[in-house]
């Protein structure tokens, strides 16, 4: 049997852990091929601590796609992945560029603590890429006679069928009342 002060022992690095003294949201969608910022907020204590983002569903298994160490002199907006920290408001902000499907999953925000006895304070996030299209305000309104504009966002595979969405859309759909908006001819 276990004694207490080996149960302690063995938990002592995971406390920080439920701390929670890094933290973000619990998930975030984006449409296939679009850009993503991840704002990561931590405590006082980490400022000057090695903050990283990595991919995985737990720390021991997580991969590092980027940390503050690294110092690269490349265009953020060029990069797959890139990180900034911001030290005096608490948030290091994660942008990740031309998302794919394939990279939905768990992500993790963590702060490299360091030492033996220590594991790292993290936060879980996760993350949703979307196939598709969707419109950036469903509620639209209009005078008879007057023109109407709606913003869609769609996925990077819909990127070249643009005018032909477009012809599909007009073709088999009328704008009516509100009540009856995008209902078939």
């Amino acid at each position: 049997m276990l004694q207490p002060s080996t149960i302690t022992l063995f938990l002592l690095p995971w406390i920080p852990a439920f701390l929670c003294k890094v933290t973000t949201e619990k998930e975030f969608s984006v449409l296939e091929g679009g850009l993503l910022t991840i704002p990561c907020h931590y405590e006082p204590q980490y400022a000057s601590y090695v903050k990283y983002w990595c991919h995985g569903r737990t720390r021991e298994f997580c991969t590092t796609l980027a940390q503050t160490d690294e110092h690269r002199l490349v265009n953020p907006a060029d990069e797959k992945v890139s990180i900034f920290d911001d030290p005096v408001q608490l948030v290091f902000t994660v942008t990740m560029n031309d998302m794919k499907v394939g990279e939905s999953g768990w992500y993790m925000c963590g702060v490299e603590i360091g030492g033996v006895w220590n594991a790292d304070d993290g936060a879980f996030t996760n993350i949703k890429v979307i196939d598709g299209m969707s419109v950036v305000n469903s509620m639209i309104s209009g005078e008879e006679g007057s023109s109407v504009t709606i913003e869609c966002l769609y996925s990077e595979k819909y990127r070249h069928l643009t005018f032909l969405l477009l012809i599909i859309l007009f073709g088999w759909f009328c704008i009516r009342p509100l009540e009856q908006l995008l209902k078939r001819c």
